[in-house]
């Protein structure tokens, strides 16, 4: 086995990364963070599009298999995530759900049913609570009043740079991480 296979293989045992299923459809840039849990044995029935990000602990189902000891069948059908779609940390995505492009599901949220591009949905079951655009324009607003700190000084590699100031700018309703924008500078 390649050095670069060993070290994946050990990461993949420490921080939990899955082998992906085979023959699943992926697009380009698309984020799977660890501890997601794609449909094993039906990848093939998983679709994910371009820049979509899954995030710690995301499952999603290609299969149903409650009435499998009854009648001798279980239930499969595909599951599509659309282009820039956002599904939450342990959210749910069930068999048969097209998520839209540009979509975002809450952490935690149950979808059975479809969701339309540009939507919000949250809760269990999953249901709409607004659309990408509000959520988008309540965070710009909130951009003019809360603190945006750098992504190298958020202490996640270690440093301690920023990070008595972010502690204090959480306590005081919580702070951006990224690149500044909208003439917001970042600490």
């Amino acid at each position: 086995m390649a050095f670069r296979s060993v070290l994946l293989a050990l990461r993949s045992m420490w921080v939990g990364d899955p082998a992906l299923p085979a023959n699943l459809r992926v697009g380009r840039d698309v984020y799977i963070g660890p501890h997601v849990n794609l449909d094993w044995s039906y990848g093939h029935l998983i679709s994910i599009g371009d820049q979509a990000t899954l995030v710690a602990g995301a499952r999603i189902l290609c299969h149903d298999a409650s009435s499998n000891r009854r009648l001798g069948v279980t239930w499969c059908a595909p599951v599509t995530i659309g282009a820039r779609a956002y599904i939450g940390a342990d959210s749910l995505i069930l068999p048969g759900v097209s998520v839209g492009d540009d979509a975002v599901v809450a952490a935690g949220a149950v979808v059975s049913r479809d969701v339309a591009a540009g939507t919000v949905v949250a809760g269990v079951p999953a249901r709409r609570i607004g659309t990408t655009a509000d959520l988008d324009n309540k965070r710009r607003e909130l951009l003019k009043s809360r603190p945006v700190f750098r992504l190298e000084d958020s202490g996640r590699d270690g440093s301690v740079s920023a990070v008595a100031e972010m502690i204090e700018a959480a306590e005081e309703g919580g702070f951006f991480v990224g690149e500044a924008t909208q003439g917001v500078d970042a600490h």
